[in-house]
């Protein structure tokens, strides 16, 4: 009775040793998830802060910006906008670093679609914000070369006034970069329909930049071509410069094979 109930066992046995030993071989291999922004903690983090912030200041700040857009094209009341309070002020900074990181990560996502090879650095983060500290510093200076400029030839007041202006129009361009980024970050927008989203974001904020600049400096004159020389050594150059510094940033910051 020991014998055949042993006998009736023993394959059994034998087969879980089996089953042990080659477990290796059974099954298929999965697939690995794909190491994209989207999948990145720190990036969806970073993007769901700033969009509460977003949000939540333009709904609190509704007069403020209402009062602000309809001053910007009354001729003669724009002096208005000197009259922001010092955290009015603050808010805005803050939106300006708000869209260099946003510029950061959309920097960091063309460069990895659309450039060959792979970053020196692995960190995701560490390169958002050194593509973030890129365009601070492109603000840096080009906003201290407005002011040593505006300062000399146009006066104090006139500077202010023109800064505050150019604090505002780079507020509104803040919101408009956030649903794109947001777009190519978790639904892949392609480069293509990126390009002309930021173009049009861009070629916007020139022209009130334009308009304003003529406004506040040059209109009482009636020197239109001083405008265009004025807008394209303190707008413009700056501009191209920044898109040199960040090709050769691109090129350093990755390795191709």
């Amino acid at each position: 009775m020991t014998s055949s109930t042993h006998l009736i066992f023993e394959p059994q046995i034998t087969d879980s040793l089996l089953c042990t030993s080659h477990s290796s071989d059974f099954g298929v291999s999965g697939i690995p998830v794909p190491d994209t922004l989207a999948n990145d903690d720190a990036t969806t983090i970073i993007l769901l802060i700033n969009f509460v912030f977003i949000v939540s200041t333009i709904a609190f700040s509704r007069k403020f910006i209402n009062k602000q857009f309809n001053r910007f094209f009354y001729e003669n009341r724009s002096e208005e906008f000197n009259n922001v309070t010092s955290t009015e002020l603050r808010v805005q900074l803050i939106f300006v670093m708000i869209s260099c990181l946003l510029m950061g990560i959309s920097s960091y996502f063309t460069a990895t679609t659309e450039f060959p090879g792979i970053f020196i650095i692995h960190t995701k983060i560490l390169n958002i914000l050194l593509f973030s500290t890129l365009f601070i510093g492109y603000f840096a200076v080009k906003w201290t070369a407005h002011y040593i400029t505006d300062i000399v030839f146009f006066g104090g007041k006139k500077t202010l006034q023109f800064f505050k202006i150019q604090l505002f129009i780079a507020s509104c361009t803040t919101a408009l970069l956030l649903p794109l980024v947001m777009l190519q970050v978790f639904l892949d927008l392609s480069i293509e329909k990126s390009v002309i989203w930021f173009c049009f974001i861009l070629i916007l904020n020139k022209i009130l930049t334009f308009y304003k600049c003529w406004h506040i400096f040059f209109k009482q004159n009636g020197f239109f071509l001083q405008t265009f020389l004025y807008f394209c050594t303190l707008e413009i150059t700056p501009l191209f410069a920044l898109g040199g510094i960040w090709l050769m940033m691109v090129n350093n910051l990755k390795i191709n094979f």
